[in-house]
């Protein structure tokens, strides 16, 4: 019943993605739109608002919010080598759709869009992986150190007082 309630959950956040995705212009004319400059250079590497986390919007809280829910759902699975191939390509699906909605609604100043999109790649670089393989330390574990990272350099109300798995009650 558990695995069935967590199967369900990660299916309805890829269908609010997909929803706000489908409403949502393409992430690269969002982008271009906005004319956001975005560093891709592989040496790029996180850096704080002198000193203090960048601040978030609405859309950026509500997307990491899903993306942490979401894997923490499947991290008992990942931690007892159960996680299977359909779980795992359910939650990289829902991890692009999430990003790509974050992106395209995108409001952050060019130097908190630069740093949040080191994350993204780094969100969408470890979906890959679990397309791959289930279990593979480059998938949900890279997944929740990108989190990790998020919680540092950006200011997401409440994101280290409750645990993942009783944060959908939150939003």
């Amino acid at each position: 019943m558990k695995q069935a309630a967590r199967a369900w959950i990660v299916g309805a956040l890829c269908l609010v993605a997909q929803s706000a995705l489908a409403q949502a212009p393409s992430a690269p004319d969002a982008h271009a739109a906005h004319g956001h400059k975005h560093a891709h250079a592989a040496d790029a590497a996180l850096s704080l608002n002198a000193g203090e986390p960048w601040q978030t919007d609405e859309a950026l809280r509500r997307g990491m919010l899903q993306i942490r829910v979401a894997s923490a759902m499947l991290t008992p699975a990942f931690e007892a080598a159960q996680l299977s191939q359909p779980q795992a390509a359910q939650l990289a699906e829902a991890v692009r759709l999430t990003v790509n909605t974050m992106i395209a609604e995108c409001q952050l100043p060019a130097d908190a869009d630069a740093n949040l999109h080191l994350i993204l790649g780094r969100l969408l670089a470890a979906a890959e992986a679990l397309e791959t393989a289930s279990l593979a330390a480059e998938g949900l574990p890279a997944i929740q150190a990108a989190l990790q990272d998020y919680g540092h350099y950006f200011a997401h109300p409440g994101w280290h007082d409750a645990p993942a798995e009783d944060e959908h009650a939150h939003h």
